[in-house]
């Protein structure tokens, strides 16, 4: 109890009082700006990320990173454990990379402008034209060089399981023309949805061989989602 005490004090407190900064990121976003500062903005959030996964006891043991590409049209693609999946990638990954997220983060207070200011993009599932819209920002934003970060699970498995990849997940980036970068994040379901408590855990970090989109037929873009899925969920080992 102490340990969960502890961290959220820290989450909570660092989240906050780091809010201003992120207000002036999210300020140079708006002037387009977002690229030029990106790289500092990656390297905070890495430090505070890495923080966050210290305070907790854990440790993450990544393999594959020298796979990622140093192409800017990028979209990582991952499974969705818990909630330490995004403070893994934000630890681990040297840039700034935004997150598909449900609309419904533009209301949770400070979140917003944190996930706002990496350059996210909010899609909302039951408006068909506002969902489509969002994934036209999320193309272009691509294209000028934002990685992006998909979970196309759509909700945390809070297990070790994996579940269906939505085939909707996976326009954005084959209509961005992007590399997808396949990433299996394992063990983080075992730090906090498994006891509603955190617990020191290790985190094995998984990044794949990328996969180029551009040039795909229609049958191979067809099977895209359960590609990348039978890729990811082959690195699982947590039961």
């Amino acid at each position: 109890m102490l340990r969960t005490i502890a961290f959220y004090s820290w989450f909570w407190i660092t989240l906050v009082l780091s809010t201003p900064l992120c207000v002036v990121f999210l300020a140079l976003r708006g002037l387009g700006l977002g690229n030029a500062t990106g790289a500092c903005f990656a390297r905070f959030l890495g430090a505070w990320a890495r923080s966050c996964v210290a305070v907790s006891g854990s440790t993450i043991e990544a393999t594959g990173l020298e796979r990622i590409p140093a192409e800017k049209r990028l979209c990582f693609v991952a499974n969705h454990q818990g909630d330490f999946d995004i403070i893994s990638m934000l630890a681990l990954l040297k840039r700034q990379v935004g997150f598909i997220s449900k609309r419904a983060g533009l209301y949770v207070p400070i979140m917003n402008i944190w996930l706002g200011a990496m350059g996210s993009v909010f899609i909302d599932r039951k408006d068909v034209r506002k969902g489509l819209k969002s994934i036209d920002r999320g193309i272009r934003l691509i294209r000028k060089g934002q990685a992006l970060a998909i979970f196309p699970e759509g909700t945390r498995s809070r297990s070790p399981a994996i579940g269906p990849f939505r085939n909707g997940s996976f326009r954005l980036p084959v209509r961005a023309g992007a590399v997808i970068v396949p990433v299996t994040i394992d063990g983080t379901w075992r730090i906090w949805e498994e006891r509603r408590r955190i617990v020191p855990g290790r985190i094995a970090f998984t990044v794949h061989e990328p996969i180029p989109t551009e040039g795909l037929d229609a049958e191979q873009r067809k099977a895209l989602p359960d590609r990348v899925r039978a890729i990811i969920a082959g690195a699982l080992r947590s039961g």
